[in-house]
């Protein structure tokens, strides 16, 4: 009995692993046909600079719909290679465009699908947000608006905006950053909830907790409620000089950055974007952080950041983010999205509606790696 045993284990081990399928996300649909549409709200209040406030409205949707993710480019925003000879291949040299191919392991594999003239999955223009996003904002919310926890006087209201915010999303292989920084990106715009022109220039007081009240379209009201986080502090980089709003380290592309945040929160991130001018500025390197450390001196969460060898000589723009301890574990806890502890919005039952109102605080600055004694 035992043999038969092992032989029928030995027969599945052989059908599992000796089998390999491709199976399509969209094949396991009918489990999910029950699924209902939610609300998911992400509201960030900004301290610095309250214009730059947002709150997103959503509408949840399923990996499995084909109708938005069909690995189809459906906005005919894809754009194949320029074929400069007219020969009807690309050949080297030839810009790529968006038909820069698939699969890239490191900047010396040969892509899948490079400049074969079809909008493969995985390439700009291919499924991204462009043809998603629009279709998942929900703007039909009747009222937007902030009031102080305490005494619920009126703050501010938010009205839709189409192009509230935008974020960049780099293309192409992995590797160093100086290799990272030649890869083409596309800059994303997403609809949201801003500060209404009258109230762009309110300042929010860090010692007050705010609320956010959203009226649905059926006369639904949900609301969430935040505390305020002020700016990092004691920022300081070795081997480096001011001048205006600049750093200048003429240290190859070796500095180190430390600072702090305030007590309240251990969550931060930070933002570094390559400068060639006002109009021209290329999203390099995005990177959340978590404090694990206190400062010796001032006892405050430490944070720290090191520029290494990779990081090409030139002008950067430097933007150091504190988030509230609320929105930090919103955004790096492992609990489940619907967890009280992680999602604070709820509606008049006092159900949990999924995501989280948190603010920010941030500075910003210049940064220029230069060669040794090329700055003095």
């Amino acid at each position: 009995m035992k043999l038969i045993s092992h032989i029928i284990i030995f027969s599945l081990s052989l059908l599992i692993y000796g089998c390999t399928q491709e199976l399509s996300i969209a094949d396991f649909k009918d489990d999910f046909e029950d699924y209902e549409v939610e609300y998911r709200i992400e509201g960030m209040l900004n301290f610095t600079d309250f214009s730059l406030s947002i709150i997103r409205v959503d509408q949840t949707i399923l990996v499995t719909d084909t109708s938005l993710f069909n690995d189809r480019d459906d906005d005919g925003d894809w754009q194949s290679f320029s074929d400069l000879n007219g020969n009807g291949k690309w050949d080297e040299g030839e810009p790529l465009n968006d038909d820069i191919g698939i699969s890239f392991g490191g900047p010396d594999e040969e892509p899948e699908g490079r400049g074969n003239g079809i909008p493969d999955p995985g390439e700009p223009g291919v499924d991204d947000y462009n043809e998603v996003l629009p279709q998942i904002h929900d703007s039909t919310m009747t009222a937007v608006v902030l009031r102080e926890s305490d005494s619920h006087l009126l703050v501010a209201e938010f009205e839709w905006a189409s192009k509230a915010a935008s974020f960049d999303e780099s293309y192409g292989p992995g590797g160093p950053p100086s290799v990272a920084a030649t890869n083409p990106y596309n800059t994303y715009y997403f609809g949201a909830y801003s500060p209404s022109a009258g109230f762009a220039s309110v300042q929010l007081d860090s010692d007050k907790t705010y609320t956010v009240e959203i009226t649905t379209a059926d006369g639904q009201t949900i609301s969430a409620t935040t505390d305020i986080i002020s700016a990092p502090t004691n920022l300081s980089w070795e081997n480096t000089s001011w001048d205006a709003d600049t750093l200048l380290s003429p240290s190859n592309n070796y500095s180190l950055l430390t600072w702090n945040n305030p007590i309240e929160s251990n969550f931060g991130s930070v933002e570094i974007e390559l400068y060639f001018g006002p109009d021209s500025i290329k999203d390099f390197y995005h990177f959340s952080r978590v404090a694990f450390q206190l400062d010796e001196n001032s006892e405050l969460p430490l944070f720290q950041e090191n520029f290494t060898v990779g990081f090409p000589l030139g002008l950067y723009r430097i933007t150091l983010n504190t988030y509230n301890d609320s929105y930090g574990s919103y955004v790096w806890s492992s609990l489940p999205i619907r967890d009280r502890e992680v999602s604070n919005w709820r509606d008049e039952a006092g159900n949990v509606v999924l995501g989280n109102l948190g603010s920010r605080a941030s500075i910003q600055f210049f940064l220029r790696l230069a060669p040794p004694n090329a700055l003095k």
